[in-house]
């Protein structure tokens, strides 16, 4: 582990102090990993907990969306590592607001034109209640100026109104296609727990049972759902 990353887990351990930092700072890659002293085995345990607490959020994660421009997600790390997983989600998806957090704390990116935004807040429930309220301010807006809009296209009389209308079925049929694609995904995505072997265990065994519940992994848990094969 080099001395960069070595520091910057230590620092976001909820147990690290001045002068661990101080005696890191001081030790070199060779030494972190090859030392018996025990304060420096001490140091490069706390890091390699923070690193696996990382992993573990960025890859057990499930991400919901709100609105068409923010996804959220619920985590409870025991470490300082709130926003290195949400800035993990949003680089993967430039230009959406990444929400995570639990009902203490809430950690807020933003990835846009190269550059991560940050906010920090009380809690998900909370900021996710004022993201809302900020989307219906928007949304009654943006509703006010194509009210607008509208009426001065009557005014004018204009031609190009009929022909550009959008008639409510299309919209529904829009709506009823992604109900049903998302039901697939669901059906998908429960049909990959594979069902316990004799003798064997369930993958993704290894997983402790406090990261799956910080994590709110109830869909992994459907070991008799039905399969995707099922409806193609």
């Amino acid at each position: 582990m080099r001395t960069g990353e070595l520091l910057r887990r230590l620092a976001a351990h909820r147990d690290s102090n001045h002068r661990l930092m101080a005696r890191a700072r001081t030790l070199s890659p060779e030494e972190v990993e090859g030392s018996t002293d025990p304060e420096v085995l001490r140091i490069r345990r706390m890091a390699l907990a923070v690193r696996g607490e990382v992993c573990r959020m960025r890859g057990l994660v499930r991400l919901a969306p709100l609105g068409d421009r923010v996804l959220w997600g619920r985590i409870s790390p025991h470490h300082d590592v709130g926003f290195e997983v949400a800035d993990f989600s949003a680089r993967r998806f430039p230009g959406k607001l990444i929400v995570l957090g639990d009902g203490r704390r809430s950690w807020s990116s933003l990835y846009s034109e190269g550059a991560l935004l940050h906010q920090e807040g009380g809690g998900l429930a909370a900021t996710l209640a004022e993201i809302s309220g900020i989307m219906d301010l928007s949304a009654q807006g943006g509703e006010e100026e194509e009210e607008e809009g509208r009426q001065g296209s009557e005014e004018k009389g204009g031609k190009d109104q009929a022909e550009t209308k959008v008639e409510p079925q299309h919209i529904g049929a829009e709506e009823g296609a992604g109900t049903a694609a998302a039901d697939l995904w669901t059906v998908y995505y429960q049909s990959q727990d594979v069902p316990r072997k004799a003798g064997g265990r369930r993958y993704g065994g290894r997983i402790s049972r406090r990261a799956l519940r910080s994590a709110g992994l109830d869909a992994e848990k459907g070991g008799g759902s039905a399969k995707l094969q099922d409806f193609i």
